[in-house]
């Protein structure tokens, strides 16, 4: 009698835990688009290259966002924009001069910002005058949360990265070394 109750014990926490599991990495209801984030790392060193790549869920990033205790952005972060760094209200007029193929400028400090708007997501390209590139697609809600225009959830910047849908997301290059961060398509 003991061995079965210890069979059936052990049944249920079997089940439990499974629950629990498939419970955590079901797929994030945010993410309809994107399945997870490619992060790639390469650097060119005495003629060899390196390379070292790993992927991060899209449930994992939405569950992390989710536990953080904020629940909006907006303009009530704190930037020195009005030390001579460039504000996102720059940014987002920038964008408003792009054309298709021609971005819109900014000069500051010897940084050359170039914006492009492509529908709800913005094309930031950052080069300074010693060969680093920084390049960002990220949804226009979060420039306009920043720059006091609106607020914006946790949970919003999860779908509106959603809604750029795959392709690079971040890219920065010094020299020989480079991080790209990649949206996985499902």
């Amino acid at each position: 009698m003991k061995e079965i109750r210890a069979v059936i014990l052990g049944l249920v926490v079997l089940v439990i835990v499974a629950a629990a599991l498939a419970f955590w990495r079901r797929p994030a209801p945010e993410f309809a688009r994107v399945k997870g984030f490619r992060v790639d790392v390469k650097e060119t060193e005495h003629g060899s290259t390196h390379r070292v790549s790993f992927s991060v869920p899209s449930s994992l990033v939405a569950r992390v966002a989710k536990m953080a205790p904020i629940r909006s952005f907006g303009a009530e972060l704190h930037g020195k924009w009005d030390e001579g760094e460039v504000s996102p209200r720059e940014i987002l007029d920038a964008a408003a001069a792009s054309a298709p193929g021609k971005p819109g400028v900014i000069r500051h400090d010897g940084h050359t910002i170039e914006v492009m708007a492509e529908g709800t997501a913005l094309d930031i390209v950052v080069k300074d005058d010693w060969g680093k590139t920084v390049r960002l697609r990220v949804p226009r809600a979060i420039v306009e949360s920043f720059s006091g225009d609106r607020e914006i959830t946790p949970k919003e910047i999860l779908e509106r990265i959603d809604e750029m849908g795959p392709g690079d997301v971040v890219t920065v290059r010094d020299g020989d070394k480079e991080v790209t961060i990649t949206a996985e398509p499902r």
